[in-house]
């Protein structure tokens, strides 16, 4: 085996590590955030406020900074924007554990299992935890991210909510047992 397939078998296996841990590792915001046993308080509440975000970011906002101000005002200007953007990427990561409890206690209540729908909601988990890391080292590093990256985000947030409330209007329908 030459020195090149055993470096690229290496390197492969690494960047399957990687990419298995960013899209298996729970976010910090489903491990510490205190959820209740109300559903009411398991519905999404910061997905909502993303137009606002969206038309502030799409602005011109900077090209105005950097004509006007100095750069000690424009390094401020850009640190309170990152900040309002992690500050944003947060609320939808505790969004995101919300409703992935709320789809954890749907499930359980639910008499029937789709696997489908268990298999979609882990899609969807894995690619919302996958691009929350992303931007994080995007915002993290300076750079900002992109108003599609964070819509892609907050349609993700929607997807869950959809599936969660899916599971919700089927578990109305559903005959109580008669005990028969």
């Amino acid at each position: 085996m030459s020195l090149t397939v055993i470096v690229f078998t290496l390197v492969a296996v690494l960047l399957l590590a990687a990419i298995g841990w960013l899209l298996g590792k729970p976010l910090p915001k489903e491990t510490s955030l205190d959820l209740g046993n109300q559903i009411e308080e398991l519905l999404p509440l910061h997905s909502q406020h993303f137009p606002q975000l969206r038309q502030a970011l799409e602005s011109t906002d900077l090209q105005y900074v950097r004509r006007k101000t100095s750069r000690e005002t424009e390094r401020t200007w850009r640190e309170e924007r990152r900040r309002i953007l992690r500050s944003f990427l947060d609320g939808l990561a505790e969004d995101f554990a919300r409703l992935d409890r709320l789809s954890r206690v749907v499930a359980s209540l639910s008499p029937r299992f789709s696997r489908r729908e268990e298999l979609e909601r882990v899609w969807l988990s894995m690619r919302f935890r996958f691009g929350y890391r992303i931007i994080s080292m995007r915002i993290s590093s300076g750079t900002f991210a992109s108003v599609h990256q964070l819509r892609r985000m907050t349609e993700l947030i929607g997807n869950l909510s959809a599936l969660a409330e899916a599971a919700m209007a089927r578990l109305e329908t559903v005959p109580p047992d008669r005990g028969n």
